[in-house]
């Protein structure tokens, strides 16, 4: 290999600056000179690894994207939210996590500020939000994750895979190594991933990555997936419609077979899985199975290991090999995974499967897997339903989790600190550690006055523009004075407009709030949905204009 010189950098990576000095090497006859930086597949390497000029840059190149989602939108024009916060995550946020989990962790928080202000301009472009606004406030509105918290689960996730790995790798022994801390301010992948497990109770070993699949055009046998009991059951249909239309479906399927019922079970959707399977065999000799499938675990995994045990049990103990296999379970996203073939699997349980259901039809033996309906009184769904239920309560820690549920699980603990984090103030009495949709149904200049009042910061608010100077009056020139007469209510004159306010307290609003919630009184977080804020918004701008006559019943006299 042929080495070009002239194409080569040179980078000391050292915390003194000595160690730098005057360092040049020679590469083909060329002499290479150490700088301070150098690019590596598009992320920017500095001698500390601080990476504070790889956050500069990326600024550099964000904020004309900025500007260019700020040119599709506008007060009472422009593209709708939800196609807002698509070109955001795409066009401007995508490029601004460009290979994170190998640099954010190591970054420190002065350097992930400087990422934290771009992600709360795309957030004002999404809501229309003004700059005033609290940055936790404006960031919940428009969906997006705070910089701080990605970096902790991009962290808990490249940990996890490495993890995967198997021992021989120069990775796994990357994030099996316990090295000591030279600097307190120096951090990385392996020592955030492993503060985030320990707050996100990731203690169960990790399931081994699939380092083989077989190609496409692999011999499967004779497995059919069906998701669906026919046409004979409408959307929205009722237990009782459920249960007539699936047995007389599954009346049409071979009765002399083994049928197999599986079903997963998680505590609150997130923990403590169980899985459990009724295998019925044709003289009616039955076997029940208990799994458990891991302290951390969502309800699709547990519903994949529910299948993987039957299947187990079948393979390892033959009978009744002349008959087909009818394996019924409820959950149509376990099979419609399954259905896309071996090939098409990105998980080791997901090809275990499909080794043991080819290995099962390789003799012919014709295996269809079923979807029914789940809680409608299937006598083999409830009892599968039963035994997943036992299962949850067996000792979990052995159960491997796989690097997704490792992943979901640090996103969400990262998510719950950042909420908990929010200061004491309006926006987190009225959200109550909840982060709101998108703004569905509403053109632009109401999702826009919705965004505002929430998050406490309304432009049509007299005691707001009176507070940044742009509302004079005869009255008041423009102090800052709260108390002061020129920034109180337009409707009703009694107290300053602010958002609790108008939501709350209007006593001009209280015909509409009462018959939008029914009470005189409502809960603070009985106002935050969409439709009473913007309803209350709408009330309170008609009151306000000068043209507007005030009838007593809107008045509350």
């Amino acid at each position: 290999m042929q080495v070009a010189g002239e194409k080569t950098q040179v980078l000391v990576l050292s915390q003194s600056p000595r160690d730098a000095a005057d360092c040049s090497i020679r590469v083909a006859g060329e002499a290479v000179s150490a700088g301070d930086s150098l690019k590596l597949l598009g992320v920017t390497l500095e001698r500390t690894l601080h990476f504070g000029a790889h956050c500069k840059e990326l600024r550099r190149k964000t904020r004309p994207r900025i500007a260019q989602l700020r040119k599709l939108t506008g007060r009472n024009w422009g593209l709708e939210e939800e196609q807002l916060r698509a070109v955001a995550s795409g066009y401007v946020r995508g490029p601004l996590e460009h290979a994170a989990a190998a640099w954010l962790p190591a970054t420190p928080p002065s350097h992930v500020e400087v990422l934290e202000r771009e992600v709360r301009a795309i957030s004002r472009v999404v809501t229309g939000c003004p700059v005033s606004t609290r940055k936790h406030a404006v960031t919940a509105e428009a969906g997006q994750v705070p910089v701080e918290v990605r970096r902790h689960a991009l962290a808990a996730r490249f940990l996890a895979k490495a993890r995967s790995l198997p021992d021989s790798d120069p990775l796994r022994a990357v994030a099996d190594a316990v090295v000591a801390r030279r600097l307190s301010s120096v951090t990385g992948w392996r020592d955030v991933g492993q503060a985030v497990w320990a707050a996100a109770g990731v203690t169960a070993p990790i399931e081994p990555a699939l380092t083989r699949r077989p190609p496409p055009w692999a011999e499967t046998g004779d497995i059919t997936f069906c998701l669906d009991i026919g046409p004979g059951l409408p959307v929205g249909a009722g237990a009782e419609l459920k249960k007539s239309t699936a047995e007389t479906f599954l009346a049409g399927l071979p009765q002399c077979a083994t049928w197999v019922w599986t079903d997963g079970s998680v505590v609150g959707g997130t923990s403590s899985g169980g899985a459990g399977a009724l295998i019925v065999y044709p003289d009616d000799e039955t076997v029940e199975l208990r799994e458990a499938a891991g302290s951390l675990c969502p309800s699709f995994r547990a519903e994949l290991v529910a299948l993987r045990a039957a299947l187990r049990h079948l393979h390892e103990h033959p009978a009744h090999t002349g008959d087909p296999i009818v394996l019924c379970t409820d959950s149509q996203a376990a099979l419609a995974k399954l259905r896309g073939g071996p090939s098409e699997q990105e998980s080791p349980m997901g090809a275990e499967i499909w080794k043991l259901l080819t290995d099962l039809a390789s003799g012919g033996r014709p295996l269809r897997l079923q979807w029914v309906p789940s809680h409608c009184g299937i006598p083999g769904n409830e009892r599968a339903d039963a035994l997943a239920g036992e299962a949850s309560a067996l000792p979990q820690e052995e159960a491997p989790v796989d690097v997704r549920t490792v992943h979901r699980a640090a996103a969400r603990a990262a998510s719950s600190r950042a909420l908990a984090q929010w200061p004491v103030g309006w926006y987190r009495s009225l959200m109550a550690g909840h982060l709101p949709p998108p703004v569905r149904d509403y053109p632009r200049e109401v999702a826009i006055d919705i965004h505002q009042v929430r998050a406490g910061h309304w432009s049509g608010s007299a005691a707001y523009l009176h507070r940044i100077g742009r509302s004079p009056s005869p009255q008041c020139e423009q102090c800052m004075d709260p108390r002061c007469r020129a920034s109180w209510c337009l409707a009703c004159g009694e107290a300053p407009d602010t958002s609790e306010h108008l939501l709350l307290h209007c006593p001009a609003l209280m015909v509409r709030r009462f018959r939008l919630l029914g009470t005189l009184h409502p809960a603070i977080e009985e106002t935050r949905r969409d439709d009473v804020v913007a309803a209350l918004v709408g009330a309170a701008r008609s009151l306000q204009s000068p043209r507007a006559t005030v009838r007593p019943a809107d008045r509350g006299d």
